[in-house]
C-alpha cells in the first residue's frame, strides 16, 4: 500500500469514529414532536373536527394569523380545496355554515371562544386559558422550543466553507461557512442527522507547491512563516504564468511581476526564456504531482506537512466567528474512490475516452451551426479548442449534449474525478439523504454537472439521494458593482469586522454600568451578529455590497438589518427578568389576567416560532427565520412601552411569563443564526 493509501485508511477509521459520536450525540437529543406545538395542535384538531362534520378528508385548506385589534379575531379559516371546486358565492352558501358549526363543537371548546364567518373566511377567537397554558408550555420546553421532528428521517451532509490550502482565505469562504453553519443549525433543530463536513481543497494544483518549495526554500527569509512560504510559492507561479501570457520580455512585465521573477529566476529575461522557463516549471510540477497521487513517501511527507501549515492558519478565521465544523476532511481523501469510479464507468460504458475522431465529427457540427447562424463563430471557437484540449480525456456524456471531464488525458486525477469519488466515499460512510454543497454562484455549471453525472455514473439516484447546491453571491465594490479580488474581499471583511467591534464598543460603554471585559464581549457578539444577520437576511444569491472607502455606512447598513436590533429585544426582556430576580410564577397558579390584544398576536407569533424553523429549514432559507424573528422583536418592543411588567415593586404575573417567552424564542431563534445575545447590554 502506498504512503497516500495509508493516510487515507486512517482518515477513513478517524471519520468512520467521528460519524459515530455524532450519531450518538443525536441519540441522546430527542426533539419535540412538531405536531404537540400548541399551535400545530389546535391546527390538527380544527382539521379533525372539520374532516369529521364533513364526512372525509376536507383537501386543501389554511389558516391564517389575525390581528385582534383589526379583526376581532385571532384565526382566520379556509378551505381552498372546496373554494376552488365551485367559486366563492357557492362555497359561502354550502360550506361556511357547516363549517362554522364544526368549529363551535365542544370538542374545541377548551381552546376556541368565538367563531364568526367574514366572507370566505371562518374567524376564531382563541380562549385565553389556551394563551396561559400555550405560555407554560414554552417556558417549560425553554431552549429546546422550537426543535422539532419535521426531519427526524433525514441525514444531512452540508458540505461549507471549503478553502483552499496554500491560498488566502477570502468573503466567499466567509459567507460560505456563516450560511453553512446556519443551514446545519437548522436541520439539526428539525430532527436531522447532520453531517458538518469542510472539503478541503487540498491536492488541486499542488505540483506547483512541492516543486516549488523545493526549487525555493533556499531563498525564503528564514523568519518567514510555514504558510506564507505557500503563499510566496503561489505569488511566484502566478507571476510567471502573467508574463508568459502576456508574451513579453521580463522588462515590459508588471514592476511586481518583474521583481518576482528577478529573485526566482535571475538571468531569465527574454520571452523565449521566459516561456521555457515556465514550461519546464508546469513539466517538474506535473511530475511531482504524478508522485504525490502514486503515494510516494517523500512527496507525502513534503505535502502533509504543507496542508498543516494552512490548516493552522485557517484555525484563526473559524475561531473568530466561533464556528466549529465537524469533519474536515481534505479532497485527496477520495482520490482512490474516485479512480474506482472512473475505471468502472469506463468498463460498463457509462463513460468513455474522448478520440480525434468524435472531436472531429463535434467540430464539424459547430460549424455547421455557424453556417446555420445558431451560434457566433467565436462560440464555435471557444468550443472547439475546449474540445481539442479535452481529447485522450475520459469524460462522462450528460443530458443535452453535454459532458463531464472525469479524468485528464494523461491520466492525472481532477476536481470531478474527486467530487465523483465524494459522493460513492460519503454514500458508503455517512449513507446520507442529501448532500447540500454551500458554494459560491461560480460553482453552478460545475455541480449541475456533477448531479447529471452522478446519475449516469449510477452512484445514485434523484430518489436515493437529493444533491444540492446552496449558491450565494460575491462581495462586491459599493461604487463599481465588481466582484472585489479574493485579497481585497478578505481586508475589508477583516477591516469591517474590526470597525464594527469599534462601533459596538462605543455604544456598549456609553449605557454604563458594565465592566470593560463586559463591554468587550457585547461588542464583539453585537458585530459579529450584525454581520452574519445582514448576510442571512437578504437573498442568499444576491450580492454583498461593501463601500471601502466608506465603512462607517457599510456598519450603519449592517446595524440596520436588524440583528443588533433583535439582540437587544432579548436583552430587554432578559434585564427585566434579573430586575424580578425571583422565580417565575407558575401558570397554573395564575388565577385571572387580561389578554390583550397586542399580547394575543404577540404570543401568536410565539406559537408560531417551530413552524417557521422547519420553514426555513424546508427551504434551506434562513431568511424566514429571521424576518420572524424581527416580526418578534418589533412587537414586544412596541407592547414593552405600553405594558409594564414591574411597577412600584409590583409584577404583573401574565406579563412574567410573555416576557420569558420572548426572551426564550428570540434567544433560541437568533443561536441558531449563529447571533449569541450578550449577558448584558
Amino acid at each position: 500500500m502506498n504512503e497516500l493509501a495509508k493516510q487515507n485508511k486512517a482518515r477513513r477509521q478517524e471519520a468512520e469514529a467521528l460519524r459515530d459520536a455524532v450519531k450518538e450525540r443525536r441519540r441522546a437529543s430527542v426533539p419535540p414532536v412538531a405536531g404537540n406545538y400548541p399551535l400545530a395542535n389546535i391546527k390538527a384538531r380544527i382539521e379533525q373536527v372539520l374532516s369529521e362534520r364533513f364526512g372525509r378528508e376536507v383537501g386543501a385548506w389554511e389558516v391564517d394569523i389575525l390581528d385582534r385589534s383589526r379583526f376581532g379575531a385571532d384565526l382566520a379559516v379556509r378551505l381552498t380545496g372546496l373554494l376552488k371546486e365551485g367559486g366563492a358565492k357557492k362555497y359561502i352558501a354550502s360550506h361556511v355554515p357547516w363549517i362554522v358549526e364544526a368549529l363551535e363543537s365542544p370538542a374545541l371548546s377548551d381552546a376556541v371562544a368565538e367563531v364568526g364567518q367574514k366572507g370566505i373566511y371562518v374567524n376564531i377567537r382563541l380562549a385565553d386559558n389556551w394563551y396561559l397554558s400555550s405560555v407554560a408550555s414554552i417556558i417549560a420546553l425553554g431552549d429546546r422550543f422550537g426543535q422539532n421532528d419535521s426531519r427526524s428521517d433525514h441525514t444531512q451532509i452540508v458540505d461549507y466553507s471549503s478553502p483552499n490550502v496554500a491560498k488566502v482565505l477570502h468573503a466567499g469562504h466567509l459567507r460560505s461557512t456563516i450560511i453553512g453553519h446556519v443551514l446545519s443549525n437548522l436541520h439539526e433543530a428539525c430532527g436531522a442527522l447532520v453531517y458538518r463536513i469542510n472539503h478541503i481543497n487540498d491536492f488541486g494544483g499542488f505540483g506547483f507547491m512541492l516543486e516549488g518549495y523545493r526549487r525555493f526554500e533556499a531563498h525564503f527569509p528564514q523568519e518567514m512563516g510555514n504558510n506564507d512560504r505557500l503563499l510566496a510559492i503561489y505569488s511566484i507561479r502566478r507571476s510567471l504564468e502573467r508574463t508568459v501570457a502576456a508574451g513579453t520580455h521580463l522588462e515590459d512585465a508588471a514592476e511586481s511581476d518583474r521583481e518576482v521573477i528577478t529573485t526566482y529566476f535571475p538571468g531569465v529575461t527574454t520571452a523565449h526564456a521566459l516561456q521555457e522557463t515556465y514550461q519546464d516549471f508546469v513539466a517538474a510540477s506535473d511530475a511531482q504531482f504524478q508522485r504525490l497521487e502514486e503515494g510516494h513517501a517523500e512527496e507525502v511527507a513534503l505535502w502533509l506537512r504543507m496542508v498543516e501549515w494552512s490548516l493552522a492558519e485557517f484555525k484563526s478565521f473559524y475561531e473568530a466567528l466561533d464556528i466549529d465544523i465537524d469533519f474536515t476532511i481534505g479532497e485527496s481523501f477520495y482520490l482512490d474512490a474516485g479512480n474506482a469510479v472512473v475505471d468502472e464507468a469506463v468498463r460498463s460504458g457509462r463513460a468513455y475516452q474522448l478520440t480525434d475522431e468524435m472531436v472531429d465529427e463535434e467540430v464539424a457540427k459547430l460549424e455547421v451551426a455557424v453556417e446555420n447562424g445558431e451560434i457566433t463563430p467565436e462560440v464555435s471557437a471557444k468550443s472547439a479548442a475546449l474540445l481539442m484540449k479535452d481529447i485522450g480525456a475520459i469524460v462522462v456524456p450528460l443530458p443535452g449534449g453535454e459532458r463531464l471531464v472525469v479524468r485528464r488525458s494523461d491520466g492525472r486525477s481532477i476536481y470531478a474525478t474527486r467530487d465523483v469519488g465524494a459522493i460513492k466515499l460519503r454514500r458508503d460512510i455517512f449513507d446520507p439523504t442529501d448532500i447540500n454543497y454551500v458554494v459560491g454562484q461560480e460553482q453552478r455549471v460545475h455541480f449541475s454537472r456533477l448531479f447529471q453525472a452522478t446519475e449516469v455514473l449510477g452512484l445514485a439516484k434523484p430518489d436515493e439521494l437529493n444533491l444540492k447546491h446552496t449558491y450565494f453571491g460575491f462581495y462586491v465594490d459599493a461604487a463599481t458593482r465588481k466582484k472585489l479580488s479574493s485579497r481585497d474581499s478578505v481586508s475589508s471583511v477583516n477591516e469591517l469586522l474590526a470597525r464594527s467591534v469599534e462601533h459596538f464598543r462605543a455604544k456598549t460603554a456609553e449605557s454604563g454600568g458594565m465592566t470593560e471585559e463586559e463591554i468587550d464581549q457585547a461588542a464583539r457578539q453585537l458585530a459579529l451578529g450584525s454581520v452574519v444577520f445582514n448576510d442571512l437576511k437578504k437573498d442568499m444569491k444576491a450580492s454583498v455590497s461593501i463601500a471601502k472607502d466608506d465603512l462607517d455606512s457599510v456598519i450603519a447598513d449592517f446595524e440596520k438589518s436588524g440583528g443588533a436590533y433583535a439582540v437587544y429585544s432579548a436583552c430587554r426582556a432578559r434585564a427585566i427578568l434579573r430586575r424580578y430576580n425571583r422565580p417565575l410564577p407558575q401558570a397554573a397558579d395564575i388565577a385571572s389576567f387580561d389578554l390583550n390584544d397586542q399580547e394575543a398576536l404577540l404570543l401568536l407569533r410565539l406559537f408560531e416560532y417551530p413552524e417557521k424553523v422547519a420553514k426555513a429549514a424546508n427551504e434551506d432559507d434562513p431568511a424566514v427565520l429571521l424576518r420572524h424573528l424581527l416580526d418578534i422583536a418589533g412587537i414586544y418592543n412596541s407592547y414593552y412601552a405600553s405594558a409594564p411588567v414591574l411597577q412600584a415593586n409590583q409584577a404583573n404575573e401574565f406579563r412574567l411569563l410573555i416576557t420569558k417567552s420572548v426572551q426564550t424564542v428570540l434567544v433560541n431563534g437568533l443561536d441558531i443564526c449563529h447571533v449569541e445575545c450578550p449577558p448584558k447590554i
